[in-house]
């Protein structure tokens, strides 16, 4: 819960990262580093990235 002056928010999002045609683009690698920089960038936000999931069965 985030508070204002007039204001009390809690906000949840769900953002689905999908390649164009679904091709398997994404190295181990690749999805390490983009795991760190969500990570960071919800730090900067105050913000919670409460699960980061691979799904290339």
């Amino acid at each position: 819960m985030r508070t204002g002056r007039h204001v009390v928010h809690n906000l949840h999002v769900h953002w689905v990262f999908v390649t164009k045609y679904r091709r398997k683009a994404f190295t181990d690698a690749m999805l390490t580093c983009t795991e760190e920089v969500m990570r960071e960038v919800c730090g900067d936000f105050e913000a919670e990235l409460k699960q980061f999931v691979d799904d290339r069965a």
